[in-house]
Order: structure tokens, then C-alpha cells, then sequence
């Protein structure tokens, strides 16, 4: 029996524009676009997950009458905001979780969703570069927007040359 505050991971069942519905067991889910990252790198879950993805969840609420639920991503991890762990010009070792043909926040050009810090995802122009789901990478936050929870990084090369596109 699932309770409020519970921790469980789901599978997928069908992403939407606006979240992505779950299930775990018998029991159905939603995390809303808001609940799926720290920071805002996508328009559409679509571009955040597929069907079959496993993630990890917390229970946020339980309507008993309708038996709908309420869950998120980012309610697992600290605010990256609060704690100052944006920082514009920073290195990050990024996870890769997946290629994006058209994203929306680059130009709708491919871009590798990354997991920049734990619970905040962002998009990373894919430009030349191949490298595999599950690869850690090395970023650099470019920019970054308080105000609407938003980053840009860029690839950090060998030479320390960095770009953006």
C-alpha cells in the first residue's frame, strides 16, 4: 500500500506533453512536467521519457476519492538552487540519460538530456559529439536564469575550449 512521502520506483506508461504517467505494482501515478526536474530544460515530458524508463519517485499525494496520485522526481533530492550548487561557469560531471532528435530548448536540434545534479536535468546541444545512455560527461553551465529555474551548458573539450549551440 502505497502512503504519502513513500519513495518507490515506477515504469513509464506513457509520457505527455504535460507529465508522465507511472505505475507501480497496480497503482497509477502522475508526475507533472514541474515535479520531473529542478530546472526547466524541456517544454514537453516527451522529451524527458519513454515508455518502459524506470525512475524513482516520491509520493506527494493520494486522493483517496479519485484513487489519483501525485508524485515527483525532484522531491527526492535538495533544491540545487537553494544549496548554490548552480553556478555559472562550474564544471559538472553530467549523467547521459538520453539522445533527444528535437529539443526544444536548443533550437529543436538533437541534444543529450543529461542529469546534471541529482533531480535537475538539461539539455546539451549533441553538435558533433556520440556518447551512449549511462555515459558521464564533462559540462560547463554557460548561463543561468534564477528567475525561470534555467541553465545553459556546453561541452567542456580537451583543450578547455567550450561552445554552445
Amino acid at each position: 500500500m502505497l502512503a504519502v512521502g513513500a519513495t518507490v520506483t515506477v515504469e513509464v506508461t506513457s509520457p505527455q506533453v504535460f507529465g508522465v504517467f507511472c505505475r507501480n505494482a497496480s497503482n497509477e501515478m502522475l508526475v507533472v512536467i514541474p515535479e520531473t526536474s529542478w530546472i526547466t530544460s524541456f517544454n514537453s515530458c516527451l522529451q524527458f521519457a519513454e515508455v518502459g524508463d524506470l525512475v524513482t519517485v516520491k509520493i506527494l499525494n493520494i486522493d483517496t476519492a479519485t484513487g489519483k496520485i501525485a508524485a515527483s522526481i525532484r522531491a527526492l533530492h535538495p533544491d540545487p538552487w537553494e544549496t548554490g550548487k548552480i553556478v555559472v561557469g562550474a564544471s559538472y560531471d553530467a549523467r547521459v540519460v538520453r539522445l533527444v532528435e528535437s529539443a526544444d530548448r536548443c533550437n529543436n536540434k538533437s541534444a543529450y538530456l543529461i542529469e546534471l545534479l541529482p533531480g535537475a536535468y538539461a539539455m546539451l546541444p549533441a553538435g558533433d559529439y556520440k556518447v551512449s545512455r549511462g555515459q558521464i560527461v564533462k559540462v560547463r553551465i554557460l548561463a543561468a536564469d534564477w528567475r525561470h529555474y534555467s541553465v545553459v551548458v556546453g561541452w567542456m573539450y580537451p583543450s578547455g575550449e567550450e561552445r554552445s549551440e
